[in-house]
């Protein structure tokens, strides 16, 4: 399990960087992400996803970036904890870990900001870092020793600065712990539960999924 390779780590970071690149192309500004087409049609925007049904931004807004420097930060922190979580918890669970941090980043940035619209894998790669925090601590590891702390305080911190989607930053973190825990309580039970993490990942992403539901019906009444 430890030695798995990281493909979908890799995947993931090879979808982002078709996109931006294909961004660029049609003619969005390179480091600032400006007059981006690609960003608009795929970033989690309440009014699209209610009244046009494009549910699918929830997820596609994890795979979009506005800049150079908002694609490199997150691509460089998704190799980093990607790796070494992939490594542990094999394609199926890093995949399902993965996409229930986008969700979860997606709910928190519908709740926090709903008139705003978002895209990146900030939520997602804060997911990562609550998980990893959770597995350092697992291990008897100091999250702060390791600089995993520093690195999430520091990112918590500049969450606030404007621009930034700090909802979905701090939607994507409590998902992330929430899945460290069911990690927590799955290896309590035996290693032989460790296999059912996946399935936990992904009732909490549909936990997620149904509370976007709510979460953009309340936007909407914001909104109008």
């Amino acid at each position: 399990m430890h030695g798995h390779p990281p493909l979908v780590t890799k995947a993931i970071m090879a979808i982002c960087g078709a996109v931006f690149a294909w961004d660029i192309f049609q003619g969005a500004n390179f480091m600032s992400g400006a007059g981006s087409t690609t960003s608009r049609e795929l970033s989690l925007w309440a009014p699209a996803m209610e009244f046009n049904g494009e549910w699918y931004r929830a997820i596609t807004a994890g795979f979009a970036h506005s800049g150079l420097i908002h694609i490199g930060f997150n691509m460089w922190l998704l190799w980093q904890l990607g790796r070494s979580l992939e490594g542990r918890l094999g394609a199926l669970g890093f995949g399902t870990m993965y996409v229930t941090g986008i969700l979860g980043g997606s709910l928190g940035a519908l709740l926090a900001e709903p008139r705003a619209s978002a895209v990146g894998a900030s939520g997602a790669v804060f997911a990562l870092m609550g998980a990893m925090a959770i597995l350092q601590r697992m291990s008897g590891m100091s999250v702060m020793g390791s600089g995993l702390g520093g690195l999430l305080l520091i990112n918590v911190m500049f969450s606030f600065r404007p621009g930034i989607s700090w909802g979905g930053h701090i939607g994507g973190l409590v998902a992330g712990l929430a899945m460290g825990a069911i990690l927590a309580l799955l290896r309590e039970r035996g290693p032989r539960y460790m296999s059912l993490a996946p399935a936990g990942f992904a009732a909490l992403g549909l936990a997620f999924a149904i509370g976007i539901y709510f979460a953009v019906d309340r936007a909407i009444g914001i909104l109008s």
